[in-house]
């Protein structure tokens, strides 16, 4: 597109500037920016917005339907920041190679690249809202730091001109609507935008009647008419007020000027058309060799990263302190004892969590007699065993129910527990804490966790809750309000109390934060829970890579699955941040639960991707944002074992199949596990650890993150055969690392691969057939044959480093161990 200047207009569809050559003048309402080659800038919907340049120049615009857009992100208000002189430089890069990828795919103009075209677009698409869309929250959040219900009315009423401009609107009608007064409305809306109600719709109507004055040959008095303008008088007035000219005076002139535009190019058009084309395809392909080269200098010929041992920090293995075990009543399940002692022998972990502890099942309540007596037998078996084997429990204390999901807003089962008054929970509570004082011993129960659930719901009352009563209830009241949070701290502060009256030094902390409580409702949270007079020893908080798109009276409407391949640490750290802003700075952060889903029902599960996403978060969180424990959701497959899960794998969570096979996410920890106290070097794909004397390990990782079109699919809805069919690429790696600063003599080295054709259940049960009646002996078969693969050497350090190489599959995990045998000293 060459073009030197253009009237200042606005339009629905929001519009994204992509520079080719030359320089480019753009304001948008009172802001004037300056595009060069490769920049970009995004122009929101109805912003007013023009072009001017002195020098002929080449530009795309990329024009998105504002209303589709708004539909595919979930997200009924769009508002975009995406500007490449303002932004960071690697989204940056990325969203440049999209676009470029979508423009050398309409340069080729073959017949059967539509579907490449929207692939294209997808990716572009997914691009923007990833690191450019301001999300519901965050403008909620900006909206409650000014005047939340004002603005929210403003954008309700703006919303409704620009949907409606083209009808006879009236200040009256306007505040009927919203049920105010029309001095009040009129008062408010000059205060608030600093135009009248009348010069703010003239605005709008005259910005897309300027358009259809351009670019269409419709009579001017049906331009006016179509836009809302009542007669052509008035369409002229306003539009000499604006412009200086009438509309039929300014389309003359336009006229004028393409005409004489067309007659002196009339012979090079052609020329000229093709000479753009030529410019769009040289700078491709400039692109393009650029890309390629940077590309092969990073995968191609293998370039050996130097790590210099130098300065040694040590660090805690926060990963591994937390096992979820689950529902309390599973723990009783004689399978589920066989794979926790299992689980701690191998791995070894510091804390159990569990609840449900005193669910209908576990039979702790008698009511028969008309008083109530309790019986923690089972309590008991269930501590017993914990403490037995060096399980500390890790105990939330609320009602919470057990839940087993397909994906989000499918559940399979919910187990509720029934209601009792606060009142009877602090009286079961206590009695409880003594019976394991009395049991365990004081010095031991004041080591153990005490999380107090925050439910979506007042489950605190002497009803009894149905499983339809709670999912209905949790459907509709996903969104928390500041009475929610009044309630939890006083349910909160009396537990507290309680536990801090017999045993001084446990920890109570909560709420277990999830994914309904993002952006603005942690910031009023925490900052609420501050001015309380008791306050938490821990927060404690679910991380899954899940965001909730809200309407507009925050009623959930759509979960959608983060596709920000950094979430994990990008959610840590604002998580951080708002502790901080809040004053407790130095509270003890826990995250309780952490997958990569809340699903029982995704063989992804069971795939290499699980380690190779274990590892990655594990690595680049590390020594990051003060985190104390980063419990891994889940145990065991027992958990979500249910009708439908009658064959050998059915995509639960479990580090552990039900039937006892060890999955590569559990292999993942026994790899985490053989890390060092102290750690040497991390970087993209690797971290090096040393461990007292000359003991080094090294994990390096093959990390490969979703492509688009697994976000269009529902979760679950893929067979076992396609579970790698929907990442960005499948890739190798090629790994170099030089250790430098070792001693020099003999070592010995250890490699362990675990990948899809060493350690992987899921691999191995299709080359099995992936039949669902395995017998005994095959199961057994595959526990010998899922394992890493593992190989010794002996390698001589002559010149204090050591060379380590190796090709990595897509989704592989891979550990070095090498130590010293003997000295050259």
């Amino acid at each position: 597109m060459n073009r030197k200047s253009n009237l200042e207009h606005a339009h629905r569809d929001i519009e994204l500037i992509y520079m080719i050559k030359g320089q480019l003048q753009v304001k948008i309402t009172n802001n004037i920016y300056h595009l060069n080659k490769s920049d970009f800038i995004l122009v929101n919907s109805n912003e007013f917005h023009s072009f001017q340049s002195e020098k002929d120049n080449l530009f795309v615009v990329f024009h998105f339907n504002y209303l589709e857009l708004s539909s595919l992100f979930g997200q009924k208000s769009l508002l975009f920041t995406c500007n490449s002189n303002l932004q960071n430089p690697s989204s940056d890069q990325e969203l440049r190679n999209v676009m470029e990828e979508l423009l050398s795919v309409y340069m080729q103009q073959r017949n059967d690249s539509e579907v490449e075209s929207l692939e294209k677009t997808f990716k572009l698409l997914s691009l923007l809202k990833l690191h450019y869309l301001k999300s519901t929250n965050q403008l909620e959040l900006q909206n409650h730091t000014t005047n939340k219900g004002q603005n929210e009315r403003l954008s309700e009423i703006m919303e409704y001109i620009q949907n409606n401009y083209r009808e006879p609107l009236t200040l009256e009608e306007v505040a009927g609507l919203h049920f105010i007064s029309v001095p009040y409305l009129s008062k408010f809306f000059k205060k608030q935008t600093g135009k009248t109600f009348s010069q703010y719709i003239n605005e709008i109507r005259l910005a897309h009647a300027v358009n259809e004055l351009v670019n269409t040959d419709k009579p001017i008095t049906r331009i006016a008419l179509d836009n809302g303008f009542p007669n052509l008088a008035a369409f002229n007035r306003v539009f000499n007020e604006g412009y200086q000219l009438k509309p039929v005076e300014f389309r003359k002139q336009m006229s004028d000027t393409t005409n004489k535009e067309e007659n002196s190019t009339e012979e090079i058009s052609d020329d000229d058309r093709d000479e753009a084309f030529t410019e769009l395809q040289q700078y491709l392909n400039s692109s393009v060799e650029q890309r390629v080269q940077t590309y092969s200098q990073s995968t191609g010929a293998i370039e050996t990263e130097t790590i210099k041992i130098g300065k040694l920090d040590a660090f805690t293995k926060y990963w591994n302190k937390l096992l979820n075990i689950g529902y309390a009543k599973d723990i009783l399940n004689s399978d589920m004892q066989e794979q926790i002692t299992l689980l701690q022998g191998e791995i070894g972990f510091t804390y159990a969590r569990f609840w449900g502890l005193f669910g209908d099942d576990m039979l702790v309540e008698d009511r028969s007699g008309g008083k109530i007596t309790y019986n923690f037998s089972n309590t008991n078996k269930l501590l017993d065993f914990l403490v037995k084997n060096k399980l500390k429990p890790f105990i939330e204390i609320g009602p919470k129910p057990k839940i087993i999901q397909k994906a989000i807003g499918d559940t399979i089962v919910v187990q509720t527990i029934s209601r009792r008054t606060l009142e009877e929970w602090t009286n079961l509570f206590r009695a409880f804490l003594l019976q394991c004082i009395q049991r365990y011993g004081i010095d031991e129960v004041e080591t153990w966790y005490f999380e107090m659930w925050k439910p979506h719901t007042d489950v605190f009352n002497t009803s009894v809750q149905s499983e339809k009563d709670f999912l209905d209830q949790v459907k509709n009241n996903q969104h928390v309000g500041l009475s929610d949070f009044k309630e939890y701290f006083k349910i909160f502060s009396e537990f507290k109390k309680q536990t801090k009256e017999l045993i001084p030094s446990a920890k109570v902390g909560g709420c277990g934060l999830s994914i309904d409580l993002e952006g603005d409702k942690l910031d009023l949270l925490l900052e609420q829970w501050k001015q309380e007079e008791i306050q938490p020893d821990f927060l404690s908080i679910s991380l899954y890579p899940i965001e909730i798109h809200r309407d507009k009276y925050r009623v959930p409407v759509k979960n959608l699955h983060s596709n920000n391949p950094n979430y994990v640490i990008n959610k840590l750290n604002e998580v951080r941040k708002a502790l901080k802003k809040a004053g407790f700075d130095g509270l003890e952060l826990n995250v309780t639960e952490w997958n990569i889903s809340i699903s029982n029902r995704n063989f992804l599960n069971d795939s290499c991707f699980k380690a190779s996403y274990l590892v990655k978060n594990i690595i680049e969180n590390l020594n990051q944002n003060q985190v104390n424990i980063l419990g891994y959701w889940l145990c065991s497959d027992i958990f979500s074992d249910f009708w439908d899960s009658k064959t050998l794998l059915h995509g639960g969570a479990g580090l552990v199949t039900k039937s006892g096979i060890k999955k590569p996410s559990y292999h993942a920890y026994m790899l985490l596990k053989q890390l060092g106290e102290i750690l040497v070097a991390k970087g993209d794909h690797y971290i090096v650890t040393k461990r007292s004397g000359h003991r080094y390990q090294v994990i390096c990782y093959n990390y490969k993150h979703f492509n688009y079109s697994y976000y269009l699919h529902p979760e679950g809805s893929m067979g076992i055969h396609e579970q790698y069919e929907i990442f960005e690429n499948n890739e190798t790696l090629n790994l170099s690392l030089e250790i430098q600063g070792l001693a020099n003599g003999k070592y010995r080295v250890k490699e362990l691969k675990l990948n899809r054709d060493h350690g992987s259940v899921l691999d191995e049960w299709l080359k099995f057939g992936a039949v669902d009646d395995m017998k005994p002996d095959e199961v057994d078969y595959l526990k010998q044959v899922c394992v890493p693969d593992m190989k010794v050497e002996h390698h001589i350090v002559e010149n204090e480093s050591i060379v380590l190489t190796g090709e990595l599959q897509p989704h592989e995990v891979r550990l070095f161990e090498f130590n010293l045998l003997i000295s050259d000293l």
